[in-house]
This record gives structure tokens, C-alpha cells and sequence, in this order.
């Protein structure tokens, strides 16, 4: 079921793809607590943008559909990065330090420990680590051969992996957490009744 996985990925990159992205995570935080502004323009804005969202009465479809769309471009242009050298050192960073920056702002230090036990996460975070990992794969290609075709012939046999695994838990992850999003309306609402 897995073999195409298995045999395709380089586990060591996969690894460091995670180690990075939990870097990222735990680097949040301090950027908050230090005021490092520049850092900090693009996770907050991406927070206003969730908070907007979150207030409107969208539809499980819309939800689930812009859940689904957003998570495919971040990760999709992290396994792209991999045409860069360093592209896919700064996506892992860079996406674990914005995930954490909005979850710190909404709940502070609970937030980074909740992203652990969060059904989501173990989806999301994975379908990440592959990503990346598959970037990496790119980013040695040009690293070692500097060779455009080449490149696009890696490419072509990692990308069916992106949209096997890395599509297919993020769709699975926008399903869940579509779920979450509408039950926590509903509970809000009745709340408020």
C-alpha cells in the first residue's frame, strides 16, 4: 500500500524536514515574546485572515474547500521550494514558526502543547514532513547536478507522491478540522442561547 512511499522518499531527509519544522515551532513563540516584528507580519496577518473566517457563517463546504485549497498551496510550494537549494530548509522553518506564532497568539504556551495532541496536526504535520522531505530530494538534484532536466525528471516522479500521500492527508486533515471548526459554532451558538 505504501511502496511507492517507501521506496520513493528519502527517510533522512523526512527527518530533517521534521526536526526543521519543529524548530520553527518552538522559534514562534520567542519571536512573540520578543516583539521581532519583521517576523512577525505574516503569521499575524494570516491570524486576522483565521479570525475573520472563523466569525463567518460559511458553509461546511466553503470551509472544508478553503481549509483544503490553503494547506495544498503552503505545502505544495514547500516541496516546489526544492528548485531552490535553500528553499526547503526556510518552507519547514518557516511553516512550523507561522503555525506557532497563531497558535501562541490565540492561546499561548497551551496552544504549542494542544498542537501535539491536536487530530489535525497528526495529519497535517506528516503530509508537512513528506513535503519537505520531497523538496529536499529536489534541492540535492540541483545541489549535486545543477542540471534543469534532471531536476524536472525528479519532479516528475515525486509529485504522484505529493498527490497521493501529502494531498491525501491534507484532505482528510480539512475534513476534520472542518468538523471541529462547525461543531465549535454550533456549541458557541448554543451557548449563547
Amino acid at each position: 500500500m505504501f511502496s511507492d512511499l517507501l521506496d520513493t522518499i528519502h527517510w533522512a531527509y523526512f527527518f530533517v524536514a521534521a526536526l526543521i519544522f519543529v524548530a520553527g515551532i518552538y522559534a514562534g513563540p520567542i519571536a512573540v515574546e520578543k516583539e521581532l516584528r519583521w517576523l512577525l507580519r505574516y503569521p499575524r496577518w494570516l491570524f486576522r485572515l483565521m479570525e475573520r473566517y472563523f466569525k463567518t457563517d460559511f458553509h461546511f463546504l466553503l470551509i472544508f474547500f478553503l481549509i483544503f485549497v490553503l494547506n495544498n498551496i503552503s505545502l505544495f510550494s514547500g516541496f516546489l521550494s526544492g528548485f531552490l537549494i535553500a528553499g526547503p530548509v526556510l518552507a519547514a522553518f518557516l511553516t512550523g514558526f507561522n503555525v506557532s506564532v497563531v497558535t501562541f497568539e490565540m492561546m499561548g504556551w497551551q496552544g504549542i502543547w494542544h498542537i501535539l495532541t491536536n487530530p489535525v496536526a497528526w495529519l497535517e504535520f506528516p503530509a508537512a514532513w513528506v513535503s519537505f522531505g520531497l523538496g529536499f530530494q529536489l534541492a540535492e538534484v540541483q545541489l549535486v547536478q545543477f542540471n534543469g532536466p534532471e531536476t524536472f525528471e525528479v519532479f516528475s516522479i515525486l509529485w504522484p507522491i505529493y498527490l497521493k500521500y501529502v494531498a491525501g492527508l491534507l484532505f482528510f486533515a480539512a475534513v476534520i478540522e472542518t468538523g471541529m471548526i462547525v461543531i465549535s459554532r454550533r456549541f458557541m451558538d448554543d451557548k449563547e442561547d
